[in-house]
């Protein structure tokens, strides 16, 4: 779907609404804007490093054999990834 037919589709759905709809939808925009607002940002190098760390940490590798314990995390992927 391209932009404009986005932009199209967006505004037939509009015209459809009734005002009380609209209002409602324009509320829960704001509500959203303000929440994306004033959401926490990850400011520092070492703080994007722990949230990517975290998220490795996290992620599941399916197949045959299980990752020792003392293995790293992201070495277990890179070596899943070009091994084969």
């Amino acid at each position: 779907m391209t932009t404009i037919e986005l932009r199209t589709s967006i505004a037939a759905e509009l015209d459809q609404m009734s005002a009380e709809m609209l209002e409602s939808v324009s509320r829960y925009v704001s509500r959203l804007r303000r929440r994306a607002r004033s959401s926490r940002r990850v400011s520092s190098v070492q703080d994007k490093r722990e949230a990517a760390m975290l998220f490795v940490k996290n992620l599941s590798v399916q197949g045959g054999m299980p990752v020792p314990a003392d293995e790293s995390g992201i070495d277990a992927l890179v070596d899943e990834k070009y091994d084969k």
